[in-house]
């Protein structure tokens, strides 16, 4: 070892000592270099790699619609507020025969509704026709300006509808009129058959079709609106000469026509 003769020696080596770490300065840089390079590249690589690669699912796995759950015992109402199932519905109201040309178009109803399920039932209605003309037809029997004055009064007239029908409910829910009350509502669509009585004591067979929409107060009362359309073939007055004042003929010289008569009722109904 070479020995320090001087000052000046001594501060040489103090001054390597301290300034050494300058020497490996280059080479740390260029570690760093390799270590960014080596992290750019993976990242590049594993990019493409992920761009590139296509996944792939069985068709049998994959989502074709959406469908509901199957159950046993499907119910579509749950704590149903009003229940129908064995019991009996009596209610009674008043209507508008909405195209009767000749003959007083209101009349008052009574009916009866027995409920073997919540879906099907079996109702009777009873159509009770108030007597005389309708507007028309008193302007046809007292109109001066007419040749032959019409009475239709002088024919027979319709006198009672008596109805059997098959009843199914479409619909049942709830409606909420207020923000602070809801009532329930129920949609039922009806069919049947029955006989249209004539004030002259003949009748003849009809058959109807309609929907009634109900709107419960309570699982007790409703409001209940029909509307039927019923057809019939029964005496036409314009078949005949009716001269007011003259006499009647006889009901079965009439000829006979083919009626299709729509009725609107609304009534009170009452659940037992």
């Amino acid at each position: 070892m070479r020995r320090c003769n001087s000052l000046r020696d001594l501060r040489l080596v103090s001054f390597s000592k301290d300034f050494q770490f300058l020497y490996l300065f280059p080479n740390i840089v260029t570690m760093f270099k390799k270590i960014v390079a080596s992290v750019l590249f993976c990242s590049v690589t594993t990019a493409n790699i992920a761009i590139a690669d296509t996944i792939e699912f069985p068709e049998e796995e994959l989502a074709t619609e959406t469908v509901l759950p199957v159950f046993e015992n499907q119910r579509g109402v749950l704590n149903r507020a009003v229940v129908t199932e064995g019991r009996i519905e009596v209610g009674a109201g008043a209507g508008l025969a909405l195209n009767e040309p000749f003959y007083n178009p209101i009349n008052v109803h009574l009916q009866g509704t027995y409920h073997f399920s919540e879906l099907h039932a079996l109702n009777l209605f009873g159509f009770f026709f108030m007597s005389g003309l309708s507007q028309y037809g008193e302007q046809l029997r007292t109109a001066d300006n007419l040749g032959n004055p019409f009475d239709a009064g002088e024919a027979p007239a319709p006198q009672s509808l008596l109805l059997a029908n098959y009843q199914i409910q479409a619909f049942y829910g709830k409606i909420s009129l207020t923000k602070k009350s809801v009532m329930n509502l129920a949609l039922v669509g009806l069919v049947g058959a029955g006989m249209m009585g004539y004030d002259s004591g003949g009748s003849v067979p009809a058959v109807n079709a309609g929907f009634a929409q109900k709107f419960y107060f309570s699982d007790s009362f409703a409001f209940r609106f029909d509307f039927r359309l019923v057809a019939f073939q029964g005496p036409d007055p314009t078949s005949q000469d009716l001269t007011p004042g003259g006499s009647a003929p006889d009901p079965g010289d009439f000829d006979d026509q083919l009626y299709f008569n729509t009725y609107l009722t609304a009534g009170l109904v009452f659940l037992l």
